[in-house]
């Protein structure tokens, strides 16, 4: 109990930090571990709460309308693009198989310089709102190339658009803001959204040409008759099989992201709390300092203990400020480490000898 009140009081109070360093090891320990652990949260949370399907939940530019317009006319075509897997030496890859009616026998429009044939939905305006290109049995290679080609482009080049490449094991798209392209402002490399995925977590046998005929449980359903009944729910609900399938699509990019940058966060947390029982040993060296009695596994636990404000502070900014959550468990160490140089770890003020002049 005296333990528990104890590190209640070291939240705020640096005399309750200092006598700290008396407790017992393995408590100094725990804290430490769940203070980087408290402090790493923020960057875990925010990642974690990221969804593929998130630059469309913005401004669309008709992105909807044209996913729509797509969906339909993949049904209407008999065109099946479905999530298919294949083995090969052991190594199982999932990609995105063209079945029935051939991709190229339907779409024949190109750009120049290019052998993909692609899908185009223009706008009430005329203006080209969205483009999708489907990767079919052409190399990794020619299909990078083709997206590096349409980023590369000058400013006012008429070939760019918003665009979706459904490629054979990934998917990209690119979204660029009508507005700036109209005005001829906008160049290859200047898209505002962008998206990259993989199919290895989207359900095998997903049928992106069935997305028009699919209820929201997954069912078949007639698409007509749903038209006329609702036809607001019918294209919110082709819209929100294309969120869920870029938010699949996005998991497995998201779970690699998410490992990279909370272990990063975790390293550096780490370091910066060993830094700090580092810097209290070093400051409690000197000669007119009256800690520099401490041991080193005393500072040690000094630092622990001082640890666990910054990480609950750390926890409530990354709330409010998610953009600041890898940054602020420093920032609050730094300042709970002066506060706490500033009253008990600084030298003693040595007295300043006077003389006497006798007349």
């Amino acid at each position: 109990m005296k333990t528990l009140k104890l590190i209640f009081q070291s939240l705020l109070n640096n005399a309750a930090v200092m006598e700290a360093r008396k407790e017992p090891w393995y408590v100094a320990i725990i804290i430490f571990l769940l203070s980087v652990v408290f402090a790493t949260y923020p960057t875990f949370s925010q990642i974690n709460a990221r969804a593929g399907s998130d630059f469309l939940t913005r401004e669309t530019y008709s992105m909807d309308q044209g996913l729509v317009d797509f969906s339909e006319t993949l049904y209407n075509q008999d065109i099946q693009l479905v999530v298919r897997t294949t083995t090969l030496a052991d190594q199982t890859t999932t990609y995105l198989a063209n079945e029935d009616v051939l991709w190229r026998n339907v779409f024949t429009q190109t750009l120049t310089e290019t052998n993909f044939p692609y899908y185009e939905y223009r706008g009430s305006t005329g203006q080209v709102r969205l483009r999708v290109f489907y990767q079919a049995d052409q190399s990794d290679e020619s299909a990078v190339a083709l997206i590096n080609r349409l980023l590369n482009l000058e400013t006012g080049h008429a070939d760019i658009a918003t665009f979706l490449m459904l490629g054979r094991t990934a998917v990209y798209f690119y979204v660029y803001n009508p507005g700036a392209i109209a005005a001829n402002t906008a160049s290859g490399s200047g898209y505002i959204y962008s998206f990259n995925g993989t199919y290895t977590s989207v359900p095998l046998n997903t049928n992106l040409g069935n997305f028009i005929a699919l209820d929201s449980s997954g069912f078949l359903i007639d698409p007509v008759a749903d038209f006329q009944a609702n036809a607001s729910a019918y294209e919110t609900r082709i819209f929100t099989h294309w969120k869920q399938f870029f938010d699949q699509s996005f998991l497995e990019a998201k779970s690699v992201l998410l490992i990279a940058q909370s272990g990063l966060t975790l390293v550096v947390n780490t370091i910066m709390a060993l830094m700090m029982s580092l810097v209290i040993f070093l400051m409690t060296r000197g000669k007119n300092n009256p800690n520099r009695t401490l041991k080193f596994a005393e500072t040690m636990k000094i630092g622990s203990w001082s640890l666990l404000s910054p990480a609950l502070l750390t926890i409530v900014a990354g709330s409010f400020f998610p953009e600041f959550a890898g940054t602020a468990f420093v920032l609050f160490v730094g300042l709970r480490l002066m506060w706490l140089s500033s009253r008990y770890l600084r030298p003693m003020d040595m007295p300043t000898s006077t003389t006497v002049v006798k007349k």
